[in-house]
């Protein structure tokens, strides 16, 4: 599977996200055309996208740091909470929407990089149509890639990325 981050054979062919270093074929392409539409899908309310709405945006949030400003402490809480503790994703974010952070011990989230360490090996690129038989694989491996990114590599085991097509 070629990830986003793979050399290209001709890069000047290829639009690239200055934020996450996603590539295009073409600059009518974009991760903010791509994530409305994860957007859309989110709020259909269908699975698997409806119920996987608050990693997803707080995936791409930290991808796109400058787009979300406001939304990265929450959002870097947020995947801690689900890749350190090992939360279910559910019980976070409805946590988060209560303002229930305060059972989560301060020392077992590490604090938030002002920046990205590098750029990630999975963006929303990588996702391609964000079919339902692979979007929760996927899902799970953009987040990861994300809190590698933002240089948390010794506690998040690195993402492993399904073959598009294939049945997760």
């Amino acid at each position: 599977m070629a990830f986003s981050s793979v050399a290209m054979t001709d890069a000047r062919a290829f639009h690239a996200c200055s934020e996450c270093g996603a590539h295009y074929a073409s600059a009518s392409n974009s991760c903010a055309l791509r994530f409305e539409s994860l957007l859309a899908l989110d709020h259909s309310h269908r699975e698997p996208w409806g119920s996987r709405h608050g990693q997803a945006f707080a995936t791409f949030a930290l991808q796109h740091p400058s787009r979300y400003p406001t939304s990265l402490d929450a959002a870097w809480t947020a995947l801690c909470r689900i890749y350190y503790l090992h939360e279910a994703a559910s019980h976070v974010f409805a946590s988060l929407r209560h303002n229930a952070t305060r059972n989560v011990p301060s020392d077992a989230i590490p604090s938030r990089p002002s920046q990205p360490t590098r750029m990630p090996t999975v963006t929303i690129a990588d996702l391609s149509t964000f079919a339902a038989e692979s979007y929760p694989a996927l899902l799970d491996a953009w987040s990861r890639a994300t809190l590698v990114a933002w240089g948390a590599a010794a506690a998040v085991p690195a993402p492993t990325v399904p073959h598009r097509g294939s049945r997760t």
